[in-house]
């Protein structure tokens, strides 16, 4: 494998796991702007080098948020990202690539970005209907008895039209309501929460209505859609209008110029640290709405619309220490121990180094004054080093060459630093927590306590164990009980019965995520046909390629491969593919035209009959979409007279993952 290849790889990876936890409201990975510059890396790289773009490449799709419990819903219209600027430099390029596409004066609309969560409001004759996460942009999840409690949504709409209205806007938690919590949590004796946007998103996924209702979490509205929109012709004068439906909408600014705009910048910076919630940019819209559909939108973002960010607060503190950890799959993580120091609005006390060679490009030592800022708002992480003020008894920090935790020999991949020893009790740790997570496995109530107090009494000595735990041994254990075990024996039991694409996933195959074992799954239908199949036939597979057919093929032919398909099938797991299911195109009439690179009409008819679409053999007006392939004829072209949204099998693709 090239190196260009290897770093498409990595940077897809990383992005993708960055995304993933963002949606689902936990810690990420980079900073935004280290995000940013990471993926228009990735996006120069997949333009020169398009052969070695991946099927699940983030520059394809938006970001995905787990739904969990909640049904999911498609949005009537995406709900799409927005681009990011740092500086002055960038908005003034946007704004010559804007020109190419509108004709004359431009105004903007220029308004805070909250660091909450986005949702759409839809009102049917003024009363609220529903109520969705932003999910992927595509599909979210449906929290509407959750949202009805925010005393900031309106349930009833004085004075509005008939027809459907969606409301868009931004749920967010205040400091204050966030401290108080944090309080009771720590008189409880339980774990803290980290920022208040993780706290919102998980106070909007709990199961009951009445424990969101005592978060007390607050909305702004920032745009509108469907009823009313033809009369209007300006953003600004939706933000008016919403303003008289009883919605809060947070101050903003007409511009005319991009001067203009960073006056609105360098005013709403100031004032971030005066408001009672978190915000961390500003963004920037095209006013005249004729005008934004002149500029349009890529496949994943508006045009007419850009999120100017601010530069992330950054502090300095002495590293006391470094801790070693080991993941699921053996990778050596370094993590700094730093002298507590307040950072955004909470105390950080450990920073993320990433990997050794890291380490050493930054020549950082034990006693350093460092810089810390947050990476995403959320993960502190350290940026740079005073050097000049380097104590001299400063102390080297050292690579390690055995594992922490078993004392196995460490082997060097690229940058990484991994162990190889499957009996590490870390890296077992590690691998049974994902192993019976919700999107692997997923045995509920077998979380990372109850995992740990097994490894460490000898119940669980590889993963194929958890199958042989008793419900009465379960219930022996310090705070569980009857009910508990019973719960997590139920989940054991039925996690037996998976699809075969969450068994692919969990075997932990080098580089095959759920991406990878749902392609994997979709092709062969069952795991032996994985098992058995030859390198080539694996490479010929569209989103596999070389490298990952390697990896599938040395596992199923080693020892450990052939020994986990045994207990596999001693077990009773099942090995066969039972195709996708859920609601994720419901309510939308699809129409098929022309030939897919990798998969015939049939099958994708089942995926999206599966997923709740009704799928039709005439294009109208009533068509939700239309998925095209080559060749397709009559009906793209009805398509495109009646303005249906066109979309190919790779966009489609990336839908499903």
């Amino acid at each position: 494998m090239s190196k260009i290849e290897a770093r498409i790889r990595e940077l897809t990876s990383k992005l993708n796991e960055a995304n993933s936890l963002y949606y689902q409201g936990k810690t990420t990975l980079f900073s935004d702007f280290e995000f940013d510059a990471n993926y228009k890396e990735l996006e120069a790289l997949e333009k020169e080098y398009p052969e070695f773009r991946q099927a699940n490449s983030p520059t394809q799709t938006v970001g995905k948020e787990t739904s969990g419990d909640f049904t999911r819903i498609a949005h009537k219209i995406p709900m799409l990202s927005i681009a990011n600027t740092y500086n002055e430099t960038e908005v003034l390029d946007w704004e010559r690539q804007l020109h190419g596409f509108i004709e004359g004066q431009i105004e903007y609309v220029c308004e805070i970005k909250i660091d909450g969560l986005s949702m759409s409001l839809l009102y049917n004759d003024g009363k609220l209907v529903r109520g969705l996460t932003r999910g992927d942009g595509e599909a979210g999840d449906d929290v509407t008895a959750n949202i009805k409690t925010i005393k900031d949504i309106p349930h009833i709409l004085a004075n509005a039209p008939e027809g459907e209205l969606e409301v868009r806007g931004e749920v967010y938690m205040e400091h204050s309501t966030f401290e108080k919590l944090n309080e009771e949590l720590l008189l409880q004796g339980k774990i803290s929460y980290a920022n208040p946007r993780n706290t919102a998103a998980g106070s909007l996924k709990l199961k009951d209505p009445k424990e969101t209702a005592k978060r007390n979490l607050r909305f702004f509205a920032y745009q509108k859609l469907g009823a009313l929109n033809s009369p209007l012709s300006t953003h600004s004068d939706d933000l008016v209008l919403l303003k008289k439906l009883g919605f809060r909408v947070f101050e903003y600014f007409v511009k005319d110029s991009v001067q203009g705009i960073l006056e609105a910048r360098d005013y709403f910076d100031n004032l971030k640290k005066t408001l009672p919630f978190d915000i961390d940019g500003m963004v920037v819209k095209v006013n005249s709405i004729s005008q934004q559909k002149e500029a349009g939108r890529t496949s994943k973002a508006p045009r007419w619309a850009i999120a100017y960010k601010f530069k992330a607060e950054r502090v300095y503190s002495e590293i006391l220490s470094v801790d070693i950890q080991v993941g699921r799959t053996g990778k050596i993580t370094p993590v700094a121990n730093l002298k507590p120091v307040l950072l955004g609005g909470t105390t950080v006390k450990r920073a993320t180094l990433h990997n050794f060679d890291e380490i050493k490009r930054l020549d950082l030592r034990i006693g350093d004054l460092v810089g810390v800022e947050k990476a995403g708002e959320i993960i502190p992480q350290i940026v740079d080093i005073k050097t000049d003020q380097r104590p001299c008894d400063a102390k080297p920090i050292e690579e390690p060459e055995f594992c922490p935790v078993c004392g196995e020999k460490l082997l060097k991949e690229d940058v990484d630093l991994r162990c190889e020893n499957l009996q590490c009790k870390a890296q077992l740790q590690r691998f049974l927590e994902y192993f019976v997570s919700r999107k692997v496995m997923e045995i509920e109530n077998m979380g990372a306590a109850l995992i740990k107090m097994l490894l460490s009494q000898g119940m669980v000595k590889e993963v194929w164990d958890i199958y042989s735990l008793k419900k009465e041994e379960l219930a022996a254990l310090e705070g569980m009980g009857d009910k508990s075990a019973l719960i997590v024996t139920d989940g054991i039991e039925k996690s037996k019965g998976n699809s075969l694409e969450r068994l692919l996933a969990a075997l932990g195959i080098r580089y095959v995520g759920a991406n990878g074992a749902k392609i994997l799954a979709r092709h062969f239908k069952n795991l032996d046909a994985v098992a058995n199949a030859e390198k080539k036939e694996l490479e010929n597979i569209n989103g596999i390629g070389e490298t990952i057919a390697e990896s599938i093929y040395e596992f199923f032919h080693s020892q450990l491969g052939e020994d986990w398909l045994k207990k596999i099938k001693e077990i009773g797991i099942n090995t066969e593919y039972k195709g996708t299911s859920g609601t994720l195109f419901a309510g939308q009439t699809v129409v098929l035209t022309g030939t897919l690179p990798s998969m015939d009409r049939e099958e994708a008819k089942t995926i999206l009959e599966t997923n709740g679409a009704k799928v039709s053999s005439a294009v109208s007006k009533k068509t939700s979409w239309i998925l095209a392939g080559e060749n397709a004829g009559s009906k793209l072209e009805k398509a495109k007279e009646l303005g249906v949204p066109i979309y190919g099998e790779e966009w489609f693709r990336g839908m499903l993952t």
